[in-house]
C-alpha cells in the first residue's frame, strides 16, 4: 500500500447542487487533490448543469468525470451485464460507480449522497482513509444485545433517543449500558455520520423529528466483535478488497402489491459487514460527519415504502448474525452469503414471508452473483 492511498469518490445526483465544490475545497485544503478521482453517475433526471459543473471543477484541478447514461450503458454492455441489471432512475446506479472505482484501481471508495455536504473542519480523505489501515489502535464499543445505536454519537435537538435507518426494531429501546474499550486490528468499513438531519427511517421522522447539532464527545468508535449496526451508502468508505461485497441491492420488488424501496443500501451494508467479519476486519462509525441538507421527502410515503424491508430485516438480521460464511476473500465470502441467503429464504416463517418476499431474497441472491461476475471482469 502506498504512503498515501488512492481514493474514488462516487455519487449519483438528480439535483443541480454545488455539493462537489465543498469536496474540492476540502481535498485541496488538505493536499489530497492528487489522490482522489471523483466519479459522478448521471441518470435520466440529472440536470444539464451537472456535467458543466464537473467540467468547471476539472479546470480548477479536481479529477472528476461525469458519466452520462449512454456511456454507462455501453460500459455495462462491455462487462456483459444483463439488461436492466441496474435500473434507471434509481440509487442502484451508484453500483456503476463502484465498478469504475474498482477498474481504476482505487485503494478505497467513498460513497456520498447528493445531499451530503462536506464540512470544512474534517479532513475527509484522511478520516475515511482509515479503511486502508492495518494493525491500528482504536476505541471499541460493546453492548449486551450485540447492537449499537450510533445515533448516541450525535448531540440531538431535542435530546431524544432515535435510531438510524435500518436498525432492527426488536433491538430498540432496550435498557443497555454500552461498554467501551480498546482494540487493535484492520478497519475495512467507515460509516461517517450526518449533522443537521440524521439518516432515520420514515416512521421516526413522523414521530420524533430531530436535528443533529454536532458529534458527541466520542466522535468515532469501532464495533467490537459480535456487535452490529446498520451501514448505509451515504458518507461511507470501504477498502478496495471489500467493494465486491457492497452491491447496492435492487429495490422496487412488489410485496403485497406495494413496491419496497429505500433500503437497498441497508441490505448492502449489512452484507458487507458480515463479509468483513469473515475476513477478521472491523467497522468504524462516527467521523467524518457530513452536513445532511436533506432533499425533500414525503415521510408517509417513505414509511410505506420501507415497511416491507423493515419487517423482513426483523427476521433476516438474527439469521445473518449467526451465518457462517466461507471463503478467504470478500468475493468468496459474498458468494457464500448469496447461496446461504437463498437457502434461508425458504425457512423464514411469519406474515411477511409470502412467496413474493421469498422471491425478493432469491432475486437478490441472483443479483449478488451477477454483481460478483461484473467485479471479476474489472479486477
Amino acid at each position: 500500500m502506498p504512503s498515501k492511498p488512492s481514493c474514488a469518490l462516487v455519487l449519483t445526483t438528480i439535483y443541480p447542487s454545488d455539493i462537489l465544490t465543498g469536496y474540492y475545497e476540502n481535498f485541496a485544503r488538505h493536499a489530497h487533490l492528487d489522490a482522489v478521482d471523483v466519479i459522478v453517475i448521471g441518470d435520466r433526471k440529472t440536470p444539464a448543469a451537472v456535467p458543466q459543473a464537473c467540467e468547471d471543477l476539472r479546470a480548477r484541478g479536481l479529477r472528476v468525470r461525469y458519466w452520462p447514461v449512454d456511456e454507462q450503458d455501453a460500459y455495462l454492455a462491455k462487462l456483459g451485464a444483463p439488461s436492466r441489471f441496474i435500473p434507471y432512475d434509481s440509487d442502484n446506479r451508484r453500483n456503476i460507480g463502484y465498478l469504475l472505482a474498482l477498474e481504476a484501481g482505487a485503494d478505497f471508495l467513498i460513497g456520498i449522497d447528493d445531499d451530503n455536504f462536506c464540512l470544512p473542519e474534517w479532513d475527509v480523505f484522511s478520516e475515511h482513509g482509515v479503511v486502508c489501515r492495518d494493525d491500528c489502535d482504536f476505541d471499541t464499543v460493546r453492548t449486551p444485545s450485540g447492537w449499537f445505536n450510533f445515533c448516541e454519537l450525535l448531540r440531538l435537538e431535542p435530546a431524544v433517543r432515535v435510531y438510524p435507518r435500518g436498525f432492527p426494531y426488536r433491538f430498540r429501546h432496550l435498557d443497555e449500558a454500552a461498554e467501551y474499550g480498546r482494540g487493535r486490528g484492520s478497519i475495512s468499513i467507515n460509516a461517517g455520520l450526518w449533522l443537521s438531519e440524521p439518516d432515520l427511517d420514515g416512521m421516526t421522522w413522523l414521530t420524533s423529528p430531530v436535528r443533529a447539532a454536532s458529534l458527541a464527545e466520542r466522535d468515532a468508535l469501532v464495533l467490537a466483535d459480535g456487535v452490529w449496526a446498520p451501514i448505509n451508502s451515504q458518507n461511507t468508505a470501504l477498502r478496495r478488497s471489500a467493494i465486491p461485497s457492497y452491491y447496492f441491492v435492487k429495490m422496487g420488488y412488489k410485496i403485497e402489491g406495494a413496491a419496497i424501496d429505500r433500503y437497498g443500501d441497508i441490505f448492502s451494508g449489512y452484507f458487507a459487514l458480515a463479509c468483513a467479519r469473515r475476513m477478521g476486519h472491523h467497522v468504524r462509525v462516527g467521523s467524518p460527519a457530513a452536513f445532511h441538507r436533506r432533499n425533500s421527502h414525503h415521510y408517509l410515503r417513505d414509511a410505506t415504502a420501507e415497511m416491507g424491508c423493515i419487517c423482513m430485516l426483523e427476521d433476516l438480521l438474527p439469521w445473518l448474525v449467526e451465518a457462517k460464511l466461507d471463503g478467504a476473500t470478500y468475493s468468496e465470502a459474498y458468494l457464500s452469503l448469496s447461496h446461504q441467503l437463498e437457502d434461508a429464504a425458504e425457512r423464514f416463517q411469519g406474515y411477511i414471508w409470502t412467496e413474493a418476499a421469498r422471491g425478493f431474497l432469491h432475486q437478490t441472491a441472483h443479483h449478488m452473483r451477477q454483481w460478483l461476475a461484473c467485479c471479476s471482469r474489472v479486477l
